[in-house]
């Protein structure tokens, strides 16, 4: 299996929780994530942990609950970051200093934006790239530092049920799906809308406005059913959703 070296392709930034709603989440705007706290500068690959796992189930069951029932969670994602500290505390412009000050003080809420393998770390989040957005509260401070090794802290961060995968910075120009098409009954084609060039097929929603005629799956393969016309919506996450009539032919 392929890897991608991630060596200064990894970018991480803090919305405090009163900056940006978890609607906006779902597609942040790039003046949102370049007025967030850049913490790319100060962070450390010990402990670096960031992203979701297999289940959001838990069980976990209240002395009222039925035996053997399964408990919603939230979605299970989790995160751990460490953060090198400051030989100046009193540098206010120090990215160091910056990330202690924005997590000194426990239970702040917020949202981690993570950007990995699009651009360099210190190039501003622009429209349509692709990120992954975390709701956490940041909870556990630890410092981390053994003998004459760097002087860190670590911050655990619980997740708050907001997760947006490889989801895109709103804006740019959406195009890829084309007005109308052509299935025979039983044929299938794939659409795959862009942003600004880039394929957006993963991240986008698909709908059809009859099933019965033209079907589409959640990542975007369109299907004929039987004769007749339908219409197929095609929404990339921050655009306004583009439409394809598709005819159906017997």
């Amino acid at each position: 299996m392929a890897k991608i070296t991630s060596n200064e392709f990894v970018k991480v930034a803090w919305v405090l929780d009163a900056n940006m709603t978890p609607a906006q989440a779902a597609a942040p705007s790039a003046a949102i994530l370049n007025a967030a706290i850049d913490l790319s500068p100060a962070i450390a690959w010990q402990d670096f942990a960031l992203g979701a796992t297999d289940s959001d189930d838990v069980d976990d069951r209240g002395i009222v609950d039925p035996g053997n029932a399964v408990t919603r969670g939230f979605a299970n994602f989790e995160g751990t970051l460490s953060f090198f500290r400051d030989a100046n505390p009193d540098d206010s412009t120090s990215d160091f200093v910056k990330a202690w000050e924005t997590f000194k003080v426990p239970r702040t809420y917020g949202y981690l934006v993570l950007r990995v393998a699009e651009k360099r770390w210190n190039e501003p989040f622009a429209s349509g790239d692709r990120v992954s957005v975390f709701r956490f509260v940041a909870d556990v401070i630890t410092d981390d530092t053994e003998g004459d090794d760097s002087v860190k802290f670590s911050v655990n961060f619980l997740p708050q049920g907001v997760l947006y995968p490889y989801t895109r910075v709103a804006g740019g120009t959406v195009a890829g799906v084309a007005p109308t098409a052509t299935l025979a009954v039983g044929e299938s084609d794939a659409l795959n809308p862009t942003v600004d060039g880039t394929s957006a097929r993963a991240v986008s929603t698909y709908s059809s406005s009859d099933t019965s005629i033209a079907s589409v799956s959640a990542n975007g393969v369109k299907r004929g059913v039987s004769a007749g016309e339908a219409t197929i919506s095609v929404t990339v996450p921050g655009g306004a959703p583009i439409t394809q009539v598709v005819t159906v032919t017997a």
